[in-house]
Parts: structure tokens; C-alpha cells; sequence
């Protein structure tokens, strides 16, 4: 393998590191109706649970309404719920569904101090835009009523990513100087060889 095609690869997998972090948290691999333990996914969530939103109806709440991604969703019913990580990360998007008759909101914010109220539909999920980076923690708090039939949502394909660590931007420079380094040595082989 030639040092070009060895730089290549090497730029090539330092981009890989540097996205590999990415993920799409579905729930889907979660049992029925249960809580939402801390590490799954790598975050810690704060009275979340996860059911199989296509097929549980509980007095009339339309969990199914909230799935994106089948089987299951993550909900809560309550004033606040937190999702938080001891290492930085970058909140992307996720579904949102009010599973209330009442249309709810809630208030999303993170401890950067940015915060959002996006509008809820209750028929189907939203897909709401955060783009916050470098975020530890994000509060979601039901804005109305809280008790039974209040404050009750559903989320499903949560984007998240992580925050890339200084040893992979370290790699990413160091593979494009690699890169850089045999484009000049072959320009300058190509001229002594055309001279």
C-alpha cells in the first residue's frame, strides 16, 4: 500500500472517529412499561419509561400516536424530567407527542442556558429541532396542568451526538497534514521528473 492510499485511510478513519458517536435513541430495544435506567444509551434519564406504544392503550391515552420508529416510545407524566450525561454531548432533534387531551407544552432546557417550547400536537409526533451542543443536562418541564390526564408525553427517535474528544481532532489534523504532505512530494516528483 502506497503512503498516499495509508494517508487516505488514515484521514478516512479520523473522520470515523469523529462520527461514530452519532446515535438515534428508538427505545425499541427496551421491555414493555418499564423505567428508563441510567447508562441507557449511554445518558441518564430522570423519570422516563419506556412502552410499546403500538400496542398499549391506557385509559385512553394515545401512546400510539407518539411512535416513530415501531415498537416502542419513552414517556413521562409529571412537571420535569431531565436527560444528562457526566461528558458533554450535542442534543440534535426528537419526536414529540402530548398524549393529553388537554394539548399540552413543555419548556426544554439545557444547562447551557438555552431553552425552547416547541409546539406539541397531540395527533401525531413533532419533530423538534434543538441543535444544542456541548450540553450535560436538558430539563423538560410541563408547562399546565399536571396530574392523570396533564403533563403526559411521548418521545421516540431522539438524535443525539457526542462531543468529540481533543485526541480526535488531534487524529483529524494529523491526517490531513499527512494528506497534504504527499500531495506536495508527489507535485514536486511530478516536476523533477517532467524537467
Amino acid at each position: 500500500m502506497n503512503k498516499t492510499r495509508l494517508a487516505l485511510l488514515f484521514l478516512a478513519m479520523s473522520f470515523a472517529a469523529s462520527s461514530a458517536y452519532a446515535q438515534v435513541i428508538n427505545f425499541d430495544d427496551l421491555p414493555s412499561f418499564t423505567r428508563i435506567s441510567n447508562g441507557y444509551a449511554g445518558l441518564n434519564w430522570s423519570n422516563f419509561y419506556a412502552i410499546k406504544g403500538t400496542e398499549f392503550n391506557l385509559v385512553g391515552i394515545p401512546f400510539r400516536n407518539g411512535v416513530v420508529s415501531p415498537n416502542n416510545v419513552a414517556f413521562w407524566s409529571g412537571s420535569s424530567v431531565t436527560i444528562s450525561s457526566g461528558t458533554a454531548f450535542n442534543l440534535v432533534s426528537g419526536y414529540f407527542t402530548a398524549l393529553s387531551w388537554s394539548g399540552e407544552t413543555f419548556t426544554a432546557t439545557a444547562n447551557t442556558g438555552a431553552t425552547l417550547t416547541p409546539a406539541i400536537k397531540g395527533s401525531g409526533p413533532t419533530l423538534v429541532s434543538f441543535n444544542w451542543n456541548n450540553v450535560n443536562s436538558v430539563t423538560l418541564t410541563t408547562n399546565g396542568v399536571v396530574g392523570w390526564w396533564g403533563g403526559q408525553f411521548a418521545l421516540d427517535n431522539l438524535s443525539v451526538t457526542a462531543v468529540p474528544e481533543p485526541e480526535e481532532y488531534g487524529m483529524m489534523l494529523l491526517g490531513f497534514g499527512m494528506v497534504g504532505y504527499q500531495i506536495k512530494r508527489k507535485q514536486k516528483m511530478a516536476a523533477l521528473t517532467a524537467a
